[in-house]
């Protein structure tokens, strides 16, 4: 049965900073062995490969699992129905995964029932921008993002923290700015000096920091904006997990 926690206390044992953006208390439901031997088999997947790929981007990841248990739980009392969750998901489970770009921009064109404003564009990590002019994660500067809230496909989102990860010749940001619906008392962060450095040697991967993990959720809306100080078209891949009813992603997904 959920049991309400507050969220600060029941986060703290996972030894990582999460961003709250005023969300205080919530539900939540414990996670069975099945369940979490599910979580543990989605993120060594993934995991077994970014290590070979870009081993100081897996170290991120790595310290940060015992949050993916933790939301898990969250997602678990959250979401309308409570359901097992499962890897891959099954018809009346819950699933988890890698964040792709279907689970942030989940509908062509975002509306009051479907709030996925962004300034990605659908289906691609990439993001258009213009020096000077704000280019948001999500929202849109006017409207907040939530997670999908549609019936049978809600989800929740889990960036990790500093899991803003710029793939290309030259890095587009120094300068962010986060804030939710209840909660906008922070300003600008922004980038240490020598964010051109490359984090993985020769590789063209470059690592931002945010306010520690950013939790998404489908009833609670999240601005997330950056200032570009370059024009053009950049790659820029959010690391995290999607927590999520089955049919949010229970076939090939393409959002037109």
């Amino acid at each position: 049965m959920p049991e309400s926690v507050v969220l600060e206390k029941f986060l703290e044992d996972a030894n990582v900073s999460v961003f709250f953006g005023g969300r205080r208390v919530v539900d939540v439901e414990e996670l069975s062995t099945e369940e979490e031997e599910a979580i543990k088999t989605c993120l060594e997947i993934n995991l077994r490969l970014l290590r070979r790929v870009a081993p100081t981007i897996a170290e991120t990841v790595e310290e940060q699992t015992d949050l993916v248990y933790k939301f898990a739980q969250i997602a678990k009392a959250l979401f309308p129905e409570s359901k097992p969750i499962k890897f891959p998901s099954e018809i009346g489970t819950l699933g988890i995964n890698f964040l792709i770009p279907q689970a942030i921009k989940y509908a062509a064109t975002p509306s009051s029932d479907k709030p996925c404003y962004t300034s990605y564009k659908s289906n691609s990590w990439e993001i258009d921008l213009t020096a000077g002019t704000p280019a948001y994660f999500f929202g849109d500067g006017t409207n907040y993002y939530r997670a999908s809230p549609e019936r049978n496909k809600h989800a929740l989102l889990l960036i990790f923290k500093d899991g803003v990860i710029e793939v290309g010749s030259t890095p587009s940001i120094d300068q962010f700015h986060i804030k939710t619906e209840v909660e906008q008392k922070y300003g600008v962060y922004t980038v240490h000096p020598l964010v051109e450095i490359p984090i993985e040697g020769n590789k063209a991967i470059y690592q931002y920091p945010t306010l520690g993990a950013i939790p998404v959720y489908h009833d609670f809306g999240i601005m997330w904006g950056f200032m570009p100080r370059r024009s053009g078209t950049a790659t820029i891949k959010l690391l995290g997990v999607v927590i999520y009813e089955h049919e949010f992603l229970s076939s090939l997904r393409w959002v037109t």
